[in-house]
């Protein structure tokens, strides 16, 4: 009986060793199945990302080729032998050798009608390029939308030598202690923090511009990358506005207040390093000298930097900044077009950015030329007129 038991249990037996045998060969190819799908999803991740790395690399050089085809040389004309812009003239022919960025001071020069615009008789024409020799660079600190780069280029123009990005500087050791100043809006997002290579600095520059001038100006340069628009050529429509106004505006004026904020404390203890200027004052016809004025006497301060001849400076401030006044275009200057010209808001939020200058001023009450800058933005909120307008 025992033997005819043990006989019957023998198939059951063999069945459950079969169904464990195939249950691990099921684990084992969903495991496999699992591991594949894995590396496929990393390899698809890794193709793609090249194929954008590629895209991104073919653009840039297809975009510099054709900036480079399309590029044309100022011709200057030198009807009285005029030695500065002889001098001029012989630079323009040698940017060739430089970077295209590293566009000689002589391509502001124009004549026409044989009469110069602008007298450089004093001026001395350098080429824009990165110092060979040591230079401490400086800070050139702005809130988005605050004339970063109008600023940028009177400081190269001022000084013959390239400015970098905060960017460029954190990655290029090349551009260490041979840029005169560095662009940043740290500690805005769109800003990259030096904090490691602040010994190199000799101090900033810091501009302000009325928040609800400097905004709605970034957010054209926004708009205008997001839709592939060129730099400086379009207004976003007044319902884009709107909609980013309606949902970003407390969150700007947060960044614009934690911006001033770190730039001031920076540089709380040792304040002869920080210059704070504003973009009224460098765009004002009477102020725009005296401000350019201040910031070449800065710059001087800063080892390995020599500015043009003080009575150079008024004649490069208005080619820089006035350049539309007088019939110049240049390649980097603004000409937005469509969009409105004047961004509105409504009372409350008008009244939200009077209540922030205002809190400005009592945090810094102790520093009279900010506490003149405050006064000055409070009594510009309060005479902007809201428009009711809404999304």
């Amino acid at each position: 009986n025992r033997a005819a038991a043990a006989h019957h249990k023998q198939p059951n037996k063999h069945r459950a060793d079969n169904r464990r045998t195939e249950t691990m060969q099921q684990s084992t190819m969903q495991q496999q199945d699992s591991k594949t799908a894995s590396r496929s999803r990393r390899a698809a991740s890794f193709v793609a990302a090249t194929a954008g790395l590629l895209c991104f690399l073919i653009g840039t050089s297809v975009m510099y080729t054709t900036n480079r085809s399309s590029s044309s040389v100022v011709a200057v004309t030198n009807p009285n032998n005029n030695p500065d812009i002889e001098e001029a003239s012989s630079l323009s022919s040698s940017t060739s050798l430089l970077r295209p960025s590293r566009r000689a001071l002589s391509e502001l020069v124009r004549v026409e009608d044989g009469e110069d615009l602008c007298s450089y008789k004093r001026a001395k024409l350098i080429a824009v390029s990165l110092a060979e020799h040591d230079v401490s660079p400086t800070y050139q600190a702005s809130f988005p939308g605050s004339g970063a780069r109008m600023t940028h280029e009177l400081i190269r123009a001022l000084t013959g030598i390239a400015i970098s990005t905060d960017h460029a500087y954190a990655v290029e050791t090349n551009r260490h202690r041979h840029s005169v100043a560095v662009k940043t809006h740290y500690p805005d997002p769109n800003g990259v923090p030096l904090d490691e290579f602040d010994e190199h600095f000799n101090g900033a520059v810091l501009v302000l511009r009325h928040p609800a001038k400097a905004i709605p100006s970034f957010f054209n340069f926004w708009y205008e990358r997001v839709h592939h628009l060129a730099n400086h050529s379009t207004r976003a429509p007044l319902e884009e506005w709107i909609k980013f106004r309606d949902t970003s505006l407390v969150r700007q004026l947060q960044h614009y207040q934690q911006h001033m904020d770190f730039w001031m404390q920076k540089y709380e203890q040792n304040k002869e390093k920080l210059l704070v200027v504003t973009y009224e004052d460098m765009t004002d016809d009477v102020k725009g000298p005296e401000t350019t004025a201040r910031i070449a006497e800065f710059l001087n301060a800063a080892e390995g930097v020599q500015t043009v001849p003080p009575e150079s400076i008024t004649c490069i401030w208005q080619k820089v900044v006035k350049y539309e006044d007088i019939g110049i275009k240049l390649k980097y200057g603004s000409h937005r077009t469509g969009g409105p010209k004047s961004n509105p808001y409504t009372d409350i939020q008008l009244y939200a950015i009077q209540l922030m200058m205002q809190e400005q001023r009592i945090k810094f009450q102790n520093d009279p030329d900010m506490v003149a800058i405050m006064d000055r933005y409070i009594s510009m909120t309060l005479e902007m007129q809201p428009e009711l307008v809404t999304s």
